[in-house]
């Protein structure tokens, strides 16, 4: 995973939610100051005035639904590995929940150079500096926990080869046999929400500027989509269920959460949007 992938990534991923008006992800931009150019890579498609509303309905449900699990699920140690600029421990964190957050190093030291301005004295354990691929990395970090934990994977897969799934799972499963907990995969079918919103937003022309846009980002990241496998939710099931673990697939989208991202399309835009996340799932994974 290199620098500027992890960065820029993680930098829209906050931008949308401040976008949004979400409270903690505006606070976390005013703090951290992104600049929207780095959206600029897709500003020669037709349909890049769009695109960032478009982005931000799925930063915003993939957020807004893996904090409710969160909280349901109420573990104490909330681990969320590929945190990204995620504002989540302002959030999901009280005296009961403390916050872990991991990424690569050009993240995890901004987010450490502005700690004090982006949490203060909300409850957090830190951010820490993890290269995921390697097994003894995570291995350290996760031995130094000692209480039920929900572990996060945002988007984390996407990125991913088959055989650093593999290492991934092991450590995670090690976790999860040692003090208890859970593994939330909000994204089980990353490579089907976006088309579903720009066919709901903006027609199914749109779908075919998905391909275009992901053909840019791949020759722009030197990603080879076909060495990282599982393209769907039925294949990650599969293999975790081969590797120990125990599935609970759950619904994307719930009544009970409050999204601002619906709210500024058309009501038959919304209505599509919707629709499409009901028939999408999220996965809460445990050691069987």
């Amino acid at each position: 995973m290199k620098k500027s992938r992890v960065s820029k990534t993680a930098q829209v991923n906050l931008m949308m939610l401040s976008d949004l008006g979400i409270e903690e992800a505006v606070h976390f931009q005013d703090v951290l100051g992104f600049s929207r150019g780095v959206l600029n890579v897709f500003s020669f498609l037709p349909v890049s005035s769009q695109l960032p509303m478009c982005i931000s309905l799925i930063s915003e449900i993939l957020y807004q639904r893996t904090n409710e699990l969160i909280m349901d699920l109420g573990n104490p140690v909330i681990l969320d590995l590929a945190c990204g600029y995620s504002p989540r421990a302002l959030k999901v964190c009280d005296d009961q929940h403390a916050y872990v957050g991991v990424d690569l190093p050009d993240v995890i030291t901004n987010l450490k150079e502005h700690r004090a301005e982006l949490v203060g004295d909300q409850a957090l354990d830190d951010y820490y500096s993890v290269d995921l691929t390697k097994r003894e990395e995570l291995v350290r970090l996760t031995e130094a926990l000692k209480a039920p934990t929900t572990v996060i994977t945002q988007g984390l897969l996407t990125y991913l080869t088959l055989e650093q799934k593999q290492v991934l799972m092991e450590n995670i499963r090690s976790l999860l046999e040692k003090d208890g907990g859970c593994w939330i995969i909000p994204d089980t079918a990353p490579n089907r929400l976006l088309p579903d919103v720009l066919s709901a937003v903006l027609g199914e022309g749109a779908v075919s500027v998905f391909k275009q846009m992901m053909k840019i980002l791949d020759s722009t990241v030197k990603r080879d989509r076909s060495a990282n496998g599982w393209q769907t939710t039925d294949e990650i099931c599969e293999a975790l269920e081969k590797k120990g673990f125990r599935v609970e697939r759950v619904p994307l989208y719930t009544e009970t959460m409050n999204l601002a991202g619906p709210c500024r399309l058309s009501p038959e835009q919304a209505q599509k949007v919707i629709s499409n996340w009901k028939e999408t799932e999220s996965l809460v994974v445990y050691v069987k």
